[in-house]
């Protein structure tokens, strides 16, 4: 008999709350730690996101160099960049603090930093032998989640493909989340990071690998981003309580994601951004209807679920499949709120380059984790969809 088996990985710690990066220095002894390398990116390090943890750090007595050189869906030659950093300042932590793209570098950068060679030699899942330095991972974004991941992306300079790296290895020996870091982030950035949220918790609710626990904590991830999204980009510094929750959410999803993966959406944004620059929540926001309504008819009962989650009322006496298109209006409505584009026209993505992109996003290992089997006409077909805006749903319901 053949049995299946799942496999969930989150971090042993986890701090979170308001005023929780006020307490990092107070770690660094647990790990043996004397001195940091924290790896951010210049906006973060000029918003002054980064002073309460240096005064942490420095009331410690502990020490800290920087490396601020991270860019948006960072390279291999940005990573070894950091890890050349990490041996320069003697490090003997990795601190990564910003976006995704500052955690996947931080994650990154800590492999070369004890295995030695290319990072692209480490693509895949569990390839990384040797156990990589204590690491501390801060998000001053309610978006990727990455700070209670095991993977990180890497995007290859050579031929803009973003790789995959996935190892337990990665996981943070503390994810510190402080709401506070993320309420100064401009409106448009926390609505592509949050539809960035709902997009891993609906793909791994919908996943052919999700688990009782990752479906509970995606479900409710769902909910409060449903419930909060809006009024934490509304406010010029968020409101503090719609700020906790989508801190919350991400956190949730990220952790729903490790264990039940993604899907096509996340498959397809990964080429778009590789290719073309579009940031990675903003290719997600966007694509997230049009793969909807193309997994719709695999999974209708889930979508209903996921429409009451963010509010939708769901007739039990009607037809479940379409019931089910009221998840893809409330997902469509909720992006509507907080001014994402309908269609990839409105980015720098080109049309021309739909047969590729599909192809790559088929090599994706996101895409295991999708409920409909794809190919290759199916892929182009919801790229095409999301360049022309087509959405049926409002012809269903």
């Amino acid at each position: 008999m053949t049995h299946r088996l799942t496999e969930w990985n989150v971090p042993n710690r986890v701090l979170f709350g308001r005023g929780a990066a006020e307490e990092i220095g107070s770690y660094f002894d647990q790990f043996d730690a004397e001195r940091a390398l924290i790896v951010t990116d210049e906006g973060v390090r000029n918003a002054g996101v980064l002073k309460p943890i240096f005064d942490s750090i420095e009331s410690a007595g502990k020490d800290y160099a920087i490396f601020d050189g991270v860019q948006p869906d960072p390279t291999d030659t940005v990573v070894h960049e950091a890890a050349d950093a990490y041996d320069d300042a003697d490090a003997d932590l990795v601190l990564g603090i910003g976006g995704g793209s500052s955690l996947d570098t931080a994650k990154a950068a800590s492999i070369v930093a004890t295995n030695g060679g290319h990072i692209l030699d480490y693509k895949g899942s569990g390839t990384v032998p040797h156990a990589t330095p204590p690491s501390i991972y801060i998000p001053t974004t309610s978006g990727t989640g990455s700070e209670v991941g095991h993977w990180c992306i890497v995007k290859d300079s050579e031929t803009n493909v973003k790789e995959e790296i996935g190892d337990v290895k990665l996981l943070a020996d503390l994810a510190l989340i402080d709401p506070d870091l993320t309420a100064s982030v401009p409106p448009a950035v926390k609505s592509a990071t949050g539809m960035d949220v709902l997009t891993h918790a609906v793909e791994a609710y919908v996943s052919i690998k999700a688990q009782s626990q990752t479906s509970a904590i995606a479900l409710d991830s769902i909910e409060k981003v449903g419930n909060n999204l809006t009024r934490a980009v509304e406010y010029r510094n968020g409101d503090v309580t719609a700020l906790t929750a989508m801190a919350r959410a991400s956190m949730q999803a990220g952790m729903a994601f490790n264990g039940a993966g993604l899907g096509a959406v996340h498959a397809l944004s990964h080429q778009i951004g590789g290719q073309f620059g579009v940031p990675h929540g903003l290719a997600n926001a966007i694509l997230l209807p049009y793969v909807m309504e193309y997994n719709l008819p695999q999974v209708p009962q889930k979508f209903c679920e996921i429409a009451e989650a963010l509010g939708e009322p769901i007739d039990r006496n009607s037809r479940v499949q379409l019931e089910a298109f009221k998840a893809i209006r409330a997902v469509r409505e909720l992006g509507d709120s907080v001014h994402i584009p309908n269609t990839l026209a409105a980015t720098a993505a080109e049309r021309n380059a739909i047969p590729e992109l599909a192809e790559q996003a088929l090599e994706d290992g996101s895409l295991t984790g999708n409920p409909r089997i794809t190919d290759q006409d199916d892929m182009e077909q919801i790229l095409e969809r999301a360049f022309d805006g087509v959405l049926e749903y409002k012809s269903r319901l």
